[in-house]
């Protein structure tokens, strides 16, 4: 075999497989959620219009992104609430203790509504996931074969 043959093999045969296969990855930090595509970083928006083919981890995702944002809100107000109180009594000043029982009330309902927004995220993500690995596999399968007779050696490709 020629290098020329061996090297368009090797292309034909691997980049189908890097081009299609780029799954969603999740990294959660201080600032939020960070997704990953490959080497590109994605928004919400991008990961929703990434993932609208497939109807079962668009609506996850569509939730989650509902849910975290709701637990943002709550847990903003719910700190501000619970703080400004705080601030108070360490300035020996009157503190109002029912803003403090209100902001706590808040960052309690923000708590579950956050595990739960990254618990869909990730069932989201995995599902995306997992359908373009099965899809792609089944798209670009193949086998090499090396065939020989009394003529000589041979390829064959099936697809």
């Amino acid at each position: 075999m020629t290098l020329y043959l061996r090297v368009f093999l090797f292309l034909f045969l691997t980049i189908p497989s890097l081009s299609f296969s780029q799954e969603i990855t999740l990294d959660h930090g201080f600032w939020g959620y960070k997704f990953k595509q490959g080497e590109k970083e994605l928004s919400w928006k991008q990961l929703l219009q990434e993932t609208k083919t497939h109807e079962e981890s668009y609506d996850l995702i569509k939730r989650a992104q509902s849910q975290n944002t709701l637990s943002s809100i709550f847990g903003f107000t719910g700190g501000l609430l619970v703080g400004y109180p705080l601030g108070q009594a360490l300035a020996n000043g009157e503190t109002n203790w029912t803003l403090m029982i209100v902001g706590g009330a808040m960052i309690t309902v923000a708590i579950p509504l956050s595990s739960s927004s990254k618990r869909n995220l990730k069932d989201g993500l995995s599902s995306y996931n997992s359908r373009n690995k099965s899809s792609n596999s089944k798209e670009f399968s193949s086998n090499l074969e090396v065939i020989g007779n009394a003529r000589g050696l041979g390829i064959r490709m099936n697809f």
